[in-house]
């Protein structure tokens, strides 16, 4: 253990447990029908770069505190940041007058009850704390070094972030849950610009452990792709095949997650409202939540509502199979509560694994005889209506199997709905970030624009 007061509160947070437990007694004297509260801490070594330059490095160190209230379907939800002991009971009084003027719930039921999780994913690495303002500082001057050594000229901005945080949760319906849990994440914005014309592209990486992280290179890759969208072109309006790299890719997946949004669906603000058991892809289309993923960045045995965590198929084999529910959504729906649950109510997904094609993204480009690769960015339905008007801004044109040009000024227009149906492919190899594998998706016939026309 590393020694230290606040180091100890991330290694051991179930001495908060006390805390909680008393604040949730306080609040049911109080006329709370259901209640849960949360205490958090954390570290975070930050480093921030503007211009080609470390702009702030940092050290911080947090503590929060909140508590949900619930009478007669009413949540009242208070929270802060920093606290004292004696300060808590004011907030309960505030969470409780809040419920009780609260919009009341009609569909509320109760909060989950307490639950062993068989799958414990590690998403704690300790090495994590041992990681100093210096070393996160170095990591970012290399990487701007690194893309000053492509292009002198590159200006680079970015950011580079090691979190270590751990809460402790207690209910009125008897859960007692700890959680720890370590995040890193740095990216790159690279912009060069030659005369009139500018070229530019990011690059990330995010992990869970040290071992996971490679802290160099983003910045080179970054300028490199960055001085490859220098002198876009106009292209014809007119229908055409687009294949979604890795990182747009996960835009359309991430898009049907939240989709597939049990409140949205209930309340009919979804796109898959109505369209349970139905299909709506090819059977190619396979897409699992799993938050149960040793190392996955978005990982965990519990939900912010302490309610386990289940692996959910959403689409199976191009059929919407399954919703995302929280505590609230499945006791309305009379299903069992699938874990994606957060603490002011809403939901969200986990990692998002999509059951991967037979041939690599190379081969699947080489197909198309005239398309667009968009390679970063996203298709960006409305979740709502499944309407499609999004900006190409990092695309090429694909001509006779290969890379062409960069492509200016296009937009993508449509809808979701159509979209999916015109998936033909999804590639065998993909980039992976830690539980998240993104592979490349093909797409035939999609209407694209230019204001060259």
């Amino acid at each position: 253990m590393i020694s230290g007061s606040k180091y100890s509160e991330i290694e051991s947070p179930e001495q908060f447990l006390p805390l909680v437990q008393k604040v949730v007694i306080l609040a049911r004297r109080k006329g709370a029908q259901f209640a849960d509260a949360v205490i958090s801490v954390g570290r975070e070594v930050a480093v921030d770069v503007e211009k080609s330059s470390i702009k702030t490095s940092e050290v911080s160190w947090g503590k929060s505190f909140s508590i949900r209230v619930f009478i007669d379907g009413g949540m009242g939800y208070v929270s802060t940041n920093g606290f004292m002991e004696h300060e808590l009971e004011g907030l309960v009084d505030r969470a409780v007058e809040l419920s009780r003027i609260a919009t009341p719930d009609t569909d509320f039921v109760a909060l989950p009850d307490p639950e062993t999780a068989e799958k414990k994913p590690v998403v704690f690495d300790p090495q994590i704390l041992t990681v100093g303002s210096h070393q996160v500082t170095e990591w970012a001057s290399e990487n701007i070094r690194q893309a000053q050594a492509v292009c002198k000229d590159v200006i680079v901005s970015g950011d580079i972030a090691f979190e270590a945080s751990a809460s402790v949760l207690a209910s009125s319906t008897g859960i007692e849950l700890t959680r720890k849990s370590t995040r890193i994440h740095t990216g790159y914005f690279c912009v060069i610009k030659n005369g009139q014309s500018v070229g530019s592209f990011a690059e990330h990486d995010s992990a869970r452990f040290l071992s996971d992280f490679v802290p160099g290179g983003l910045g080179e890759k970054a300028a490199r792709r960055a001085l490859e969208y220098r002198n876009p072109r106009k292209i014809a309006t007119g229908r055409t095949t687009i294949v979604l790299g890795p990182l747009a890719a996960i835009g359309l997946i991430s898009a049907l997650a939240s989709a597939a949004n049990a409140e949205s669906i209930q309340r009919k603000r979804s796109l898959l409202a109505d369209k349970l058991n139905k299909v709506i892809a090819p059977d190619l289309l396979t897409i699992t939540d799993n938050g149960l993923i040793d190392r996955g960045l978005y990982s965990g045995a519990y939900d912010g509502e302490g309610a386990k965590r289940k692996v959910v198929t959403i689409i199976d084999r191009g059929r919407f199979v399954n919703m995302l529910h929280n505590s609230a959504t499945a006791n309305k729906a009379h299903v069992p509560n699938t874990g994606h649950g957060s603490r002011t109510g809403g939901i969200s997904s986990s990692n998002l694994e999509t059951a991967l094609g037979e041939l690599p993204a190379a081969k699947l480009i080489s197909q198309v005889e005239d398309g667009i690769y968009l390679e970063m960015g996203g298709l960006d339905p409305d979740l709502v209506s499944g309407d499609i008007s999004t900006s190409l801004d990092f695309a090429f044109k694909i001509e006779k199997g290969e890379l062409a040009y960069p492509v200016a000024n296009a937009m993508v227009a449509g809808n979701l709905m159509e979209v999916l149906r015109n998936i033909d492919a999804v590639s065998s190899d993909f980039r992976y970030e830690p539980g998240n594998p993104m592979p490349t998706i093909r797409i035939r016939d999609v209407q694209v624009s230019s204001s060259g026309d």
